[in-house]
Parts: structure tokens; C-alpha cells; sequence
């Protein structure tokens, strides 16, 4: 689980930038937020999400982006980008190898047959499209802060580690209160990247009370 967790993290470092980006209207869900977990690793038990990448390859892309000074939003991106490259779901001109992700979930991925159809629907009919749906735009307007990083390898592992918590087999899902709840507001506010900005915004807001 800590994956999927490490993966929502860094996505939601890219988000404090995208915040500050004109977009539409989030969800009127996504304002209601459940209160935050101060122990990180409560979180972490809501759902028992299969490992979707080697801890090694994070490792290793998390120690070679820290290595660097640049900003740590930039560096989130790089992150997500090593993490991709080095399962070579990247084209050379960076959108997604979609035959190479439904490959790497069919017969790479150690999981369960639902979780694979779970992963397959999440990743390649919701998360990426979603986040590849305005690049031009979304390039442009973040090219000073980002440098050459492109943004939307962040931006669809985001959506995929929200989307697996709300869409988390009933077998797979401890049920209790704070999880059911967490998993409810995921559910209404993981659909777009106006809710996942919406979702730093309010948990920002939690930090500051």
C-alpha cells in the first residue's frame, strides 16, 4: 500500500502548482473533505492495493530526483516521469504507451484478476485520458515552474491512487468509519483535475487549523 500512498503524495505536490491554474469548477463534494489522519499509516490500512511498482524502482527514482536542487514540485514531477520511463510506459515524446500499460498490468502485475480489471479500467479509461486532455494548455501555463518536466505522468498517478481507494474491492477494504468515509469523498472527488485540485486546497486548509 505504500505505493499507491508514496504515489498520491508526490502527486499532490504537483497539485499546489495547478491550484494557481484557471480551470473549471470542482465537484461541490470535493469541499467536504473528512478529516485528516495526523499517523500517516492509518491511511495506509483502508485498502490492501496490490504493489504496482517495485519498491526498488521508487527508490531508486525518488533517490536520483533528491540528488538535485530543484524545487520540490518539479521534483515530484521528475518522479513520476523516472518512474514511468523506467517501466518504458512513456513514448520518446512523453504521452503514455497505452498497449505497454495494459501489457505491464496483464503480465507484469502481481495481482488478483478483479484488481488487474480494477488497475486496466482506473489507469487506462479514467486517469489517463483525464489527464492528457488539455497538454498544450497545461504545458504552456506550467512551463516556467516545471522547466522541461512534463506534468501529466504526476497528474494521472494522482488520479489512479485516488481512484483505486475509491473504487477498492469489498475483500480488499477494512470498512471502518474514517476508511468509509475517506472512500466515499474519493469516489465523488477524483474525477477530474479541477477535484484534484480541490482536494490540496482543502487539505492544506486542514493543515492550517
Amino acid at each position: 500500500m505504500a505505493n499507491g500512498t508514496r504515489l498520491l503524495a508526490n502527486g499532490f505536490v504537483l497539485l499546489w502548482l495547478l491550484v494557481q491554474v484557471a480551470f473549471g469548477e470542482p465537484n461541490a463534494a470535493c469541499k467536504k473533505m473528512p478529516a485528516l489522519v495526523k499517523d500517516d499509516s492509518a491511511n495506509e490500512k483502508c485498502c490492501d492495493i496490490p504493489e504496482i511498482f517495485s519498491n526498488e524502482t521508487l527508490h531508486q527514482c525518488m533517490e536520483e530526483v533528491e540528488r538535485t536542487s530543484k524545487p520540490q514540485v518539479q521534483k515530484s514531477c521528475e518522479f513520476a516521469t523516472c518512474v514511468l520511463k523506467r517501466q518504458k510506459h512513456l513514448k520518446p515524446d512523453g504521452t503514455f504507451d497505452v498497449e505497454q500499460v495494459r501489457s505491464y498490468i496483464k503480465d507484469t502485475l502481481k495481482a488478483s484478476a478483479e484488481w488487474k480489471t480494477l488497475i486496466t479500467s482506473v489507469v487506462l479509461d479514467e486517469c489517463i485520458p483525464m489527464a492528457e486532455k488539455d497538454t498544450p494548455g497545461m504545458a504552456n501555463q506550467l512551463k516556467s515552474a516545471m522547466g522541461d518536466c512534463n506534468p501529466i505522468p504526476a497528474l494521472a498517478f494522482t488520479c489512479s491512487a485516488a481512484r483505486f481507494y475509491a473504487k477498492c474491492p469489498s475483500k480488499d477494504w477494512t470498512g471502518s468509519k474514517k476508511c468509509d468515509e475517506w472512500k466515499q469523498y474519493l469516489s465523488e472527488c477524483s474525477l477530474s483535475v479541477e477535484d484534484l485540485n480541490e482536494m490540496y486546497v482543502q487539505i492544506e486548509s486542514q493543515k492550517l487549523t
